[in-house]
């Protein structure tokens, strides 16, 4: 036999035996071949949307004494009620002071909305301008821009002594901010006014209870 054969014959053992040891060799051992890794790609951040509106945060402090001693005045008190007008500065036409609307709400549990005086209707338009604040404290969103803010409270008589009766609809008074105050509201920032209401800043009016 040719050394050439002889050569071949020796290659094709080889080549056989290398098959015979991967077909044969144990499952971890086939193929220590480092794996593919697939890249991950780095994840791109989302921004947050930027904040469209601003938050008002008003205090209303009462520091008198006559709505306490008339009313039994208490910020948590059933007959008491404290309102913020919040207006949109410029928008205030045909409206003297802030008091002319306080002073034309009909008193109304809380959460009912207030009414108008049936001889003040012509203010039930600002009722859209009027926001809630319980015991004296409100948060209100608003489109960022500049406002006018006055605050109030109004108060409902309280029943006569050893009366089971409910609060008297219709007979009011109250204490107003009757100036407007000008205030900026920014996106995404708080604007923290207080209003100290005293009885100088008082009003009371007596209005004949239905039925009586």
């Amino acid at each position: 036999m040719s050394k050439r054969w002889i050569l071949r014959l020796v290659l094709a053992l080889a080549v056989l035996g290398l098959i015979s040891c991967r077909l044969f060799a144990p499952s971890g051992e086939r193929d220590r071949s480092t794996p593919e890794v697939t890249p991950v790609e780095p994840a791109t951040a989302v921004p947050s949307p930027a904040p469209t509106t601003g938050t008002l945060a008003v205090e209303i402090t009462y520091t008198g004494q006559w709505y306490r001693e008339t009313f039994g005045y208490e910020p948590e008190a059933p007959n008491i009620r404290h309102v913020v007008l919040v207006m949109p500065a410029g928008e205030q036409s045909g409206l003297e002071s802030a008091g002319w609307v306080f002073t034309s709400l009909v008193f109304a549990p809380y959460p009912e909305p207030f009414g108008i005086r049936e001889d003040r209707t012509e203010y039930r338009p600002f009722l859209d301008y009027v926001y809630d604040a319980p015991g004296g404290m409100a948060t209100i969103d608003l489109t960022p821009g500049e406002y006018d803010v006055a605050a109030a409270f109004v108060a409902a008589a309280l029943p006569p002594p050893d009366d089971d009766a409910i609060l008297y609809p219709g007979v009011t008074g109250g204490g107003a901010s009757n100036e407007f105050q000008a205030v900026a509201v920014v996106a995404g920032q708080t604007t923290r006014l207080s209003i100290e209401l005293t009885d100088d800043n008082g009003w009371g009016f007596v209005i004949e209870v239905a039925g009586r």
